[in-house]
């Protein structure tokens, strides 16, 4: 299993973050690579159980994937994917003067030479986080 974890602090209120990472739907707004489409597929609250269909980039190769919300905890832990494929998780610990952001992706069935560039992706999609909760954050633009 391929494993990924990144962790940043940020000068920002756990309150303020929650509501960006904990909805499926805005992912889009800061994932490392391209989401096309997300479509919402029952009629749950975002927490548990909560389903959505996403079409995307990843890597050079188009996706479909149908993901669920596996863990929800808030305002501090939030974890989705697919039962095979991934599992994607933010846990938020707030601290004096902002929070930390802890971003933790498995891949289960993905081969070690993809370590790379997925890290890289990880990064990005971190990078582009900070953007949006700090708009003007310095760092290369979103791709």
């Amino acid at each position: 299993m391929l494993i990924i974890e990144l962790s940043e602090f940020v000068q920002a209120s756990i309150n303020s973050i929650w509501p960006i990472i904990a909805n499926p739907l805005r992912q889009r707004e800061f994932a490392g690579y391209e989401i096309q489409e997300t479509e919402r597929l029952n009629a749950v609250s975002m927490g548990p159980e909560f389903r959505w269909r996403e079409l995307g980039v990843l890597l050079s190769k188009r996706y479909e994937c149908e993901v669920q919300v596996f863990g929800w905890e808030p305002p501090q832990w939030y974890c989705f994917g697919t039962p095979n494929l991934f599992h994607v998780s933010f846990e938020l610990e707030p601290g004096e003067g902002g929070t930390t952001i802890r971003y933790r992706v498995e891949l289960p069935e993905t081969p070690e030479d993809r370590r790379g560039p997925l890290t890289e992706i990880c990064r990005q999609t971190m990078r582009n986080l900070r953007r949006l909760i700090h708009p003007g954050a310095d760092g290369p633009a979103r791709p």
